[in-house]
């Protein structure tokens, strides 16, 4: 289903000829079309900017169908892990043409193109009219063609009569160097603008601008913690088997057929102690391959997975080039847990079925890893002694972590074609999937909401956990 914000509106602009958008997004996939805003009729006008299919940004106007203004960036945007700000800028009141419409992504304004045409001075821009024919009006996150944006977002200002400079929405961070929002910018939002923080959980359309501009909320749309300030762990669509399987921005890998669908983490840790959640979103009759674990870093992800049934781990490859990994397979009828650096295949826990929750906690500080299910750890292989993730005791498998550094891995893998396998996890952002978890558990340092207790000293994986504690 899909998710996105809408708004059709009657107003009359302060002045159609100029505008500012200004957004934070972050990808979750780079190999499709996505839109971030548009506003739309169903006679063929059209404004939108979107992430193109081909890992650009585009700007494109249509009036009847026939396009009025249309900017493709050279520059590829390819990064998973990372938030970008985005700011486009109109004002077809100037006379050189290429100043009419200026793209700035982190502060930087892009001059290079694949392609550049240039709206007609002093006509207006589409975005913040009320165009003839049945109007759609604004739409965050889809477009009138269904291209849905399939990351996470926040902090989209829409500003109707000026064209503003990036600095009035971010600036440098004295201390890090990096690019970071200004919450409270000041500017003049204009008639039509509005200022969609999506800080509200039960009213994510909420307008923060003044004007009570407030959107409709559109299919399964949930919030995440994960923002520009605190940017927390996913899938990611670059490191993928499969990369058609994520979900969820990031958070879901499906499978629909009998090969294995395999994805490792945009964060990887060198240190520390960190934990997170997956539920189990399918029978163990279809995926009894499926997998959770973490994987060293120093291969390509298609290495990572080998595409056979219950070998589908990390670590293994086909073309025996892969890196170390540690999985745990809970669905075979005899679980257990698997070390390719050359610790084997163990014996481990209780078979897992649909609706069951796996926890994983990983000790990267004295190279120690726990599993268990549904609020329970664990005994140790061979044991009747439960884990204990906080003391270290009774570990599912100790391991040599070497100078190196790891990330989360999972695979999904389903043993009847055409039947969908899920694996859908929990970095701390309180949802599996588009379900809530049904308690909300924060870590020792007050961030994340997972469904069972974090053990004390464990963390979930974000940038402000792993500056504090890796």
């Amino acid at each position: 289903m899909a998710s996105y914000l809408s708004k059709d509106f009657t107003s009359t602009p302060t002045n159609a000829k100029k505008f500012t958008v200004s957004m934070w997004f972050k990808l979750n996939r780079t190999n499709a079309s996505q839109s971030l805003l548009s506003n739309t009729n169903t006679g063929g006008n059209q404004f939108s900017i979107d992430y193109r299919s081909d890992k650009k940004i585009g700007v494109i106007g249509f009036i009847g169908g026939a396009v009025t203004s249309n900017h493709e960036t050279s520059r590829l945007l390819l990064d998973c892990t990372s938030w970008y700000h985005l700011v486009v800028a109109g004002d077809s009141t100037l006379s050189t043409s290429t100043d009419r419409l200026k793209i700035y992504i982190n502060g930087e304004r892009l001059t290079s193109f694949s392609s550049a045409t240039a709206i007609t001075q002093n006509n207006d821009y589409e975005l913040n009219k009320e165009m003839s024919g049945t109007s759609n009006g604004w739409h965050v996150g889809i477009n009138a063609s269904s291209n849905q944006f399939l990351g996470v977002m926040t902090h989209v200002h829409n500003v109707d009569g000026s064209a503003l400079a990036p600095t009035v929405f971010g600036e440098t961070d004295s201390s890090t160097g990096g690019w970071k929002a200004i919450l409270s910018p000041s500017y003049t939002v204009g008639t039509n603008g509005w200022f969609l923080k999506m800080e509200n959980a039960g009213a994510m359309g909420t307008d923060s601008s003044g004007n009570g501009t407030t959107f409709t909320v559109n299919g399964d749309l949930k919030q995440s913690p994960d923002t520009p300030s605190n940017n927390f762990c996913q899938l990611d669509g670059n490191q993928s088997y499969d990369i058609g399987a994520l979900e969820y921005a990031g958070t879901s890998l499906n499978n629909y057929n009998t090969n294995a669908s395999g994805c490792i983490s945009t964060q990887m840790v060198k240190n520390g102690k960190w934990y997170y959640e997956v539920k189990i979103g399918t029978d163990r009759t279809q995926a009894n391959g499926a997998t959770l674990g973490i994987v060293k870093n120093g291969t390509y992800a298609s290495s990572f997975f080998k595409s056979t049934g219950s070998t589908a781990v990390a670590g293994n490859s086909s073309s025996s080039n892969g890196c170390e990994g540690i999985s745990y397979q809970p669905m075979p009828s005899t679980p257990n847990i698997l070390d390719t650096g050359g610790g084997g295949t163990v014996n481990y826990g209780s078979q897992a079925s649909l609706n069951d929750i796996i926890m994983c906690a990983f000790d990267l500080d004295n190279g120690k890893i726990w599993f268990g299910k549904n609020g329970t750890w664990f005994n140790a292989p061979g044991t009747s002694n439960a884990g204990v993730p906080n003391t270290g005791a009774n570990a599912g498998l100790s391991f040599a972590k070497g100078d190196d550094f790891w990330g989360v891995t999972v695979t999904a893998v389903s043993n009847n074609a055409g039947a969908t396998a899920r694996m859908l996890c929990n970095f701390g952002n309180g949802y599996f999937g588009a379900t809530a978890v049904a308690s909300g558990n924060a870590d020792d340092n007050g961030v994340g909401i997972f469904e069972y207790d974090v053990p004390a000293g464990f963390y979930a994986i974000c940038t402000k956990n792993i500056k504090d504690y890796g």
